[in-house]
């Protein structure tokens, strides 16, 4: 069965002057909520395989925070279209994942993976990741990453 979780990047620092957004850090509070949703997916019994990340430096934070809380040793993917990808943008790499892979996470922003969240849940209330906010959803037995589909989500669980 193959499950998705999708976390929004931890709280980041504002932007210094000439700063770019894609180089803004996490904060203390940031590294503090990725320390958190890390547990969180522990705690659920999750066990990743392979981490898909943004190229924003906040985002490529939390997803190491996540991955050294979680002892993954499973390579860090950074893709760009996850940076402030619409859903589309963010189902691509998802579909040339292998599909012997069981449990991804994706690493990202909003307002894209909240979007994406909805689109599998279907139904209300709406989902609105909050910083270092995780979801899982769950497939039909037998889904392929290359073919997902928002009919395909059994399950969707806001953990954090």
């Amino acid at each position: 069965m193959k499950q998705l979780l999708l976390l929004r990047h931890a709280h980041a620092e504002d932007a210094l002057p000439a700063q770019a957004d894609i180089d803004r850090p996490l904060s203390l509070r940031g590294r503090a909520e990725a320390l958190d949703a890390a547990q969180c997916v522990a705690a659920a019994g999750l066990r990743c395989e392979a981490v898909l990340t943004s190229p924003a430096l906040r985002a490529r934070e939390t997803a190491v925070i996540l991955a050294a809380q979680l002892d993954l040793v499973a390579d860090l993917w950074v893709e760009q279209g996850l940076y402030m990808g619409s859903p589309e943008a963010l189902l691509a790499p998802l579909r040339s994942c292998p599909n012997g892979l069981q449990t991804i996470v994706m690493v990202g922003h909003n307002p894209g993976l909240s979007e994406l969240a909805q689109r599998f849940r279907g139904a209300p209330p709406p989902i609105q990741l909050r910083t270092a906010g995780l979801c899982a959803i769950r497939f039909a037995d037998g889904a392929l990453w290359g073919e997902l589909e928002a009919q395909l989500a059994t399950v969707t669980t806001l953990l954090r």
